[in-house]
């Protein structure tokens, strides 16, 4: 119990220390000229051949506040598997864009910390693009994001309804997202520097749209299974189909 007492309060110092300013605005970028008359789809699913590895149960411990939230049992999260489906992973164009610029979104990502989870567990952003964290949890938490080579963060967001905004300005898959006072805390967030990307869900698919014509690397990064590639060709308004797979060995 001290040490989290000293942790909680080392980390209110930090916080007070690094202020509540919303970030400075992205710089500004011309964007390439995208004909959407004849742009097309690449779609597909993440599987996993063979019996996926067990997920192991978060022991929650003394922090009631986080058990009295869950009903029941709670994963890990990091290796959901549905009849052979990944959830979970992070499908990107990894190669073949060029030098195309592609405007910033308006919107901002929104990674909540929620029953002392981060939600989504598994989050992509562009790079510039507005990033929310928030606390929607009772219990006080931090973010400790891990970037490769760029400089990491940490900062707390101590009562339910907080919130902290970054941008990161330079593409990274993945950033490690935890929170050090729940050390079973564990997110990740893919950043690239165009839209063509997507988490899948329970059924394993993703869709990326408005791709101009041309040929791509379509990678699919999983926090435990490491990474799938596959080469795929566009046509214009035609629609292409990848299917990468994982496996046991």
């Amino acid at each position: 119990m001290r040490w989290r007492l000293a942790l909680a309060s080392l980390l209110l110092v930090l916080s007070a220390c690094g202020g509540g300013d919303a970030p400075p605005p992205a710089p500004p970028r011309q964007p390439t000229p995208l004909d959407l008359a004849t742009t097309g789809t690449i779609t597909g699913q993440v599987r996993f051949e063979g019996t996926p590895p067990p997920m192991k149960e978060i022991r929650f411990g003394s922090f009631a506040e986080c058990a009295a939230q869950h009903p029941g049992p709670v994963d890990s999260g990091d290796a959901l598997v549905h009849d052979g489906l990944v959830q979970n992973a992070f499908v990107y164009i990894a190669d073949g864009l060029g030098n195309r610029v592609f405007a910033i979104p308006e919107t901002a990502v929104e990674i909540d910390q929620r029953g002392c989870l981060y939600v989504p567990h598994v989050a992509g952003a562009q790079v510039g693009q507005l990033i929310t964290f928030a606390n929607g949890d009772p219990a006080i938490h931090n973010v400790h994001g891990t970037a490769a080579g760029a400089p990491g963060w940490n900062f707390v967001l101590s009562r339910r309804g907080a919130e902290r905004q970054l941008r990161l300005m330079q593409p990274d898959v993945a950033v490690s997202l935890r929170c050090d006072l729940h050390p079973w805390m564990q997110g990740w967030l893919g950043v690239v520097d165009h839209p063509y990307f997507a988490v899948t869900g329970p059924d394993g698919a993703f869709r990326l749209a408005n791709v101009p014509p041309g040929t791509y690397t379509v990678t699919a990064w999983h926090e435990k299974f490491g990474t799938r590639s596959q080469q795929v060709t566009v046509a214009e308004r035609g629609e292409a189909n990848v299917n990468l797979a994982f496996s046991a060995s």
